[in-house]
């Protein structure tokens, strides 16, 4: 009996859970924009701790700029696209957070098959809707700094 329960705990343990992704989106963020707590095709959730570094001011609102980058963070994680980036946001601030404030910033890619695509960004403190977002973002099919723009535009003109 006891062998038959370990087997049945090591068939659980070694499942595959083929909803997850590996990550190949910003590596080297940092810590401050959060935590991803849900990596899936077309979807991720970013977990945000407020903290004092992101005060305005001495009662501990915090600056709006930290959550965009959380919420631009979270959009990009959907997409997870080495070569994507933010092209454009519409954004709704609907709250003011202070230190202290926790937010669970939900993302879903509306469409994965060109490459320009929508994700909606929701933020959550508690059930409280916080934060609503529209991200466009642009995949290449080479990274944006690899492309030389600058230098090609230069070319056309001289």
């Amino acid at each position: 009996m006891e062998d038959e329960f370990s087997k049945e705990d090591e068939d659980f343990l070694n499942k595959l859970d083929y909803d997850t992704v590996v990550q190949k989106v910003c590596q080297e963020i940092d810590v401050n924009n959060g935590s991803i707590k849900e990596l899936k095709q077309g979807s991720a959730i970013v977990f945000l701790e407020t903290s004092r570094k992101m005060a305005l001011d001495k009662s501990g609102l915090i600056h709006s700029g930290n959550l965009y980058s959380s919420a631009a963070y979270a959009a990009l994680l959907s997409v997870n696209n080495p070569n994507a980036i933010v092209i454009g946001a519409e954004v709704k601030f609907l709250a003011p957070l202070e230190v202290g404030n926790e937010v669970i910033f939900k993302a879903q890619t509306l469409q994965e098959d060109t490459k320009k695509r929508e994700v909606k960004v929701e933020g959550f403190v508690l059930d409280i809707k916080i934060f609503d977002a529209m991200f466009y973002i642009a995949v290449f099919e080479k990274h944006v700094l690899s492309l030389h723009i600058a230098k090609e535009m230069d070319k056309k003109k001289g």
